[in-house]
């Protein structure tokens, strides 16, 4: 593709593309086109004072990024596995910022007319993480507003 050129808008009739992703047996999105890119998580230097939702900093293609623990921002327990999972690169931030997730489940397609709420018996805190809730083959995927999750 040239500068020039517009990338191709998602058919309507498909629904908006999201980044499906798990946190432990949990599927959660965030917006297509917000991802920079996925990598494999291979080393993260922890910040000492940093905010527990911070997982750390972490040199990708020789850019440092601050690297969220998903997990601590919607207060889930820490995994329970040695492998280090997966950073998420966003875009459209002021600085180079990431989410840290356990693995990378699938691109979906979301009807936005198929967006349900978050589930009243979540706190108001993890509600607000979301832009609601829609089925996908796996099951129920939780939709991040992604803009919520990071300047938390």
């Amino acid at each position: 593709m040239t500068p020039d050129q517009t990338p191709a808008q998602p058919d309507a009739r498909e629904g908006e593309p999201y980044l499906g992703f798990f946190l432990g047996a949990e599927i959660y999105g965030l917006p297509l086109h917000r991802l920079r890119e996925v990598a494999r998580l291979t080393q993260l230097r922890r910040v000492a004072g940093a905010a527990a939702h911070v997982a750390g900093l972490v040199n990708l293609r020789g850019e440092i990024m601050c690297a969220l623990d998903a997990r601590a921002i919607l207060g889930l327990p820490p995994a329970n596995t040695p492998d280090m999972g997966y950073l998420i690169a966003l875009r459209d931030f002021d600085y180079p910022v990431g989410l840290v997730v356990d693995s990378i489940a699938d691109i979906f397609p979301i009807d936005p007319a198929a967006i349900d709420a978050p589930p009243a018996g979540w706190s108001a805190e993890r509600a607000a993480c979301f832009i609601g809730m829609s089925s996908v083959r796996l099951g129920q995927i939780g939709l991040l507003d992604i803009d919520r999750v990071v300047k938390r």
